[in-house]
C-alpha cells in the first residue's frame, strides 16, 4: 500500500484529459461502424460469387451430361456391364495375366559380395606387392622408381622422381623389367597363400635386348633362377644372344645352345 498522498491534479488539466478520452471514444466507434460496414459488404460480395461458382458448376455438368462424348461413353460402359454379366452367366471367368512376383536381384547381391571380397582381398594384398615390385624393378636396373600402385586390371601405375608417368611412356627396357618384376611379385603373392591361378609356363624372349646391363640382366636371370626354386612346378624359358649373362648362373642341363642359324 501506498501511505504517500497521489499529487494534485490542476482542474483545467484533468478537463483536457477527460475531453481527449471522450473524442478518443467517439473515433474508434467511427471506426467499428466502419468496419461492420465493410463487413457486411464483403459477405455479400462472397456470396454473390459463391453463387455464381454453383451456378456456373451446374451448367458444367449439365452440358456433359448432353454431350455426345458423355453419351457414347455411358453407352460404352453400359455395353461392357452387360458383356461381362453375360460372361459371368457362362461360369467362366477370364485367365488373368499373372503378375510377375518381385523376386530378389540374386545375381546383383552375389555380384557385390563378391566384389566386396576381391576389393578387401586386394586392399589387404596390393600394398605388398607393390614393394615387392619396386625392389624387383631397382634391381632389374629401372631408375629413380619411387613407387608403384598395382591394380586388379594390371596396371602398375609407376611413380619415378616424385612424378607420375603412365606405363606406356615408360622405355622399352623399363617396361619389360617392370612386366617381369610384376610377373614375380605376383607368382610369390599367390603361392604364398596358396593361390594357383598361374598356368606355370613363363615365357620371356631377348631378356637383355631393350638397354639393359649386363649387371642388371644377370640379377633379372638370378631371380628367375631362385623362382623356380622356390615354385618347382614353374617352368621358365628365355632366350638370349649373350651367352656370358647364364654362366655361373644357371646349371649346364637347363642352358640349350647351337652355333649359327636359328636354334628353332
Amino acid at each position: 500500500m501506498c501511505t504517500r498522498p497521489l499529487p494534485e491534479v490542476a482542474e483545467d488539466v484533468a478537463e483536457a484529459v477527460i475531453e481527449q478520452l471522450a473524442a478518443d471514444i467517439v473515433t474508434a466507434q467511427e471506426a467499428e461502424t466502419a468496419a461492420a460496414t465493410l463487413q457486411a459488404t464483403v459477405k455479400a460480395s462472397a456470396d454473390a460469387a459463391l453463387t455464381a461458382h454453383q451456378q456456373a458448376t451446374e451448367a458444367v455438368r449439365s452440358a456433359l451430361a448432353t454431350s455426345p462424348t458423355q453419351l457414347r461413353l455411358r453407352e460404352l460402359e453400359l455395353k461392357a456391364a452387360d458383356l461381362k454379366g453375360r460372361l459371368a452367366a457362362t461360369g467362366t471367368t477370364p485367365q488373368n495375366t499373372p503378375e510377375t512376383p518381385d523376386t530378389p536381384d540374386v545375381l546383383g547381391t552375389v555380384h557385390q559380395l563378391v566384389e566386396a571380397t576381391v576389393k578387401a582381398s586386394a586392399d589387404y594384398l596390393f600394398p605388398t606387392m607393390d614393394t615387392e615390385i619396386v625392389n624387383l624393378s631397382d634391381q632389374f636396373g629401372v631408375q629413380h622408381l619411387n613407387s608403384v600402385a598395382l591394380k586388379r586390371n594390371g596396371n602398375v601405375n609407376p611413380v619415378k622422381e616424385g612424378v607420375k608417368h603412365p606405363f606406356k611412356k615408360l622405355s622399352r627396357g623399363d617396361r619389360l623389367r617392370m612386366r617381369v618384376a610384376t610377373v614375380i611379385a605376383l607368382l610369390r603373392a599367390g603361392a604364398a597363400r596358396h593361390i594357383d591361378s598361374h598356368p606355370g609356363l613363363l615365357l620371356i624372349d631377348s631378356i637383355a635386348a631393350e638397354e639393359m646391363t649386363a649387371d642388371a640382366a644377370r640379377r633379372l636371370i638370378g631371380e628367375l633362377q631362385t623362382l623356380t626354386q622356390e615354385l618347382p612346378e614353374l617352368q621358365v624359358v628365355f632366350t638370349t644372344a649373350q651367352p656370358d649373362l647364364v654362366e655361373g648362373l644357371l646349371p649346364e642341363d637347363h642352358i640349350i645352345t647351337r652355333e649359327g642359324g636359328h636354334l628353332f
